[in-house]
């Protein structure tokens, strides 16, 4: 997955390219539904003929996205709370938190995806409210130090480290 930012590196740098990173998957799903909405009004559906399929497909991708998010919410929370009872050192709970927020990243943009390339394929706005949910879904648990510090449990001077 993620490899691990060397120990020479101070916390706050390690954090600081754990939201960078987040930040860039954030922008390029964005980008991914404003390209997708452009060529959609430019070009219409790409294939109209599966729109008599529209109530599998809506409903096909709410089980999906329900399945995707309960998992990717288990595995976030399982990886927090091991990063926060070990013993290890902060540049390794923060590098377990990384490890933890690109498993949930990935996990929350397979149905991401699918919906954006439905939405391209019928041309139906219901599909770009899926994307945009759990875009909602990722920003909900972005890397900022008081979400991270609440997370870890980190005492006094771990905090002072992330400064």
């Amino acid at each position: 997955m993620s490899q691990p930012v060397s120990s020479f590196t101070t916390p706050k740098k390690n954090l600081q390219g754990t939201l960078i990173l987040f930040a860039s998957i954030v922008i390029s799903i964005f980008l991914f539904m404003i390209v997708a909405v452009i060529i959609g009004q430019n070009k219409g559906p790409l294939m109209p003929s599966v729109n008599k399929y529209h109530t599998v497909f809506t409903l096909g991708m709410a089980a999906l996205s329900f399945v995707c998010l309960l998992m990717a919410k288990r595995i976030y929370n399982k990886a927090i709370s091991d990063a926060k009872n070990s013993l290890n050192p902060l540049t390794n709970k923060l590098n377990q938190h990384r490890s933890a927020l690109i498993k949930y990243l990935v996990i929350c943009e397979v149905p991401v995806i699918l919906s954006i390339l439905l939405f391209l394929l019928t041309g139906n706005f219901v599909f770009q409210v899926y994307a945009g949910v759990f875009l909602g879904f990722m920003l909900a648990v972005a890397p900022i130090r008081r979400r991270v510090i609440a997370e870890l449990e980190l005492d006094g001077q771990q905090q002072k480290e992330l400064e």
